[in-house]
């Protein structure tokens, strides 16, 4: 595996970089063409800092942002993503504010849930969701409907990387898209076509890594 990896940067800010593989692979609801390594993103002080900052640049002057819900490991880039949604200047709506970020627990029954001491800080609230990669977005859609349930009013969308540009009308801001990635491709676990042409899975994947097979 380790040597199919290339790097790929983002168009936005050449510091931010993602490490793909090529390949055959399974998540719990799709097969894909392409393994997305972000862990340095998620992990790496400076590098989840420059992340933040571009991703911030859509909210700081159209959104008030009470809350951000972090998703598959996300918590180091969306606290550097607070951090900078509240840094003073002109334009700046969140200055002299105070943001939260808050994970939800995925519970046994496949749910998105929040402790009642969370409960609080999502009802009523203004929150801005962040993920770590979105392939048919039903991760995405889950936490939505989790929000809904417990009263948060949604007003942004944020991935590092996401093959989907608009989820029930919102736009998923991300810092990568397919257009970065040649030939990226996810299909229906029933209808992959490198299943049909035989192809053996090289992987199981989740948020945090590959086994392979």
């Amino acid at each position: 595996m380790q040597s199919r990896f290339f790097t790929i940067s983002s168009r936005k800010n050449p510091l931010v970089t993602m490490q793909v593989a090529a390949g055959h692979f399974a998540t719990g609801s799709s097969h894909i063409s392409h393994y997305i390594d972000i862990s340095e993103l998620k992990s790496s002080s400076s590098a989840a800092k420059n992340a933040a900052r571009e991703l911030a640049t859509p909210y700081l002057s159209n959104n008030i942002v009470d809350v951000i819900v972090c998703m598959e490991g996300t918590e180091i880039i969306a606290a550097y993503l607070a951090d900078e949604l509240l840094q003073p200047g002109p334009t700046v709506m969140n200055e002299g504010r105070e943001i939260y970020v808050v994970t939800p627990i995925n519970s046994a029954t496949g749910h998105f849930i929040f402790h009642q001491n969370v409960q609080e800080k999502i009802f009523n609230k203004n929150v801005l969701l962040m993920v770590a990669s979105a392939s048919t977005g039903k991760t995405i859609n889950r936490a939505v409907e989790c929000l809904s349930y417990y009263g948060g009013h949604l007003v942004g969308i944020s991935a590092v990387f996401s093959a989907v540009s608009e989820l029930d009308g919102w736009e998923v801001r991300s810092l990568f898209t397919c257009d970065d990635i040649p030939d990226y491709k996810f299909y229906r676990t029933s209808q992959c076509e490198m299943c049909q042409k035989g192809r053996k899975l090289d992987a199981i994947i989740n948020s945090e890594g590959y086994t392979k097979i």
